[in-house]
């Protein structure tokens, strides 16, 4: 989407809607795994948990979304030991492992 400023006219700005993106990890508020969503905001990205809301800001780079990829593939494999963790699908799912 394009969106023209009306400060300048010369003045174009692009915005770009940007999908959260859910991803399984462990919360430090709650303790249980859960999904989380993580909101890339410019330079930043508000990750928080689905299941009791706890909030951090991470600084976002490029390797972020790589990360989060690699510790999903990380928890596919704990998914061998741990097969619960193949039950965190939906935003608000939540599990305590031992």
């Amino acid at each position: 989407m394009q969106h023209v400023s009306d400060r300048k006219e010369n003045e174009m700005f692009i915005e770009r809607e940007v999908k959260p993106i859910l991803h399984r990890q462990k919360c430090s508020a709650c303790g249980y795994y859960t999904i989380h969503r993580a909101i890339p905001q410019g330079e930043r990205a508000c990750d928080s948990c689905t299941h009791c809301g706890h909030t951090v800001e991470l600084l976002w780079f490029a390797d972020l979304k790589a990360a989060i990829k690699n510790f999903e593939r990380l928890l596919n494999d704990l998914s061998e030991i741990y097969p619960e963790l193949n039950d965190l699908k939906e935003p608000g799912d939540h599990i305590m492992l031992d």
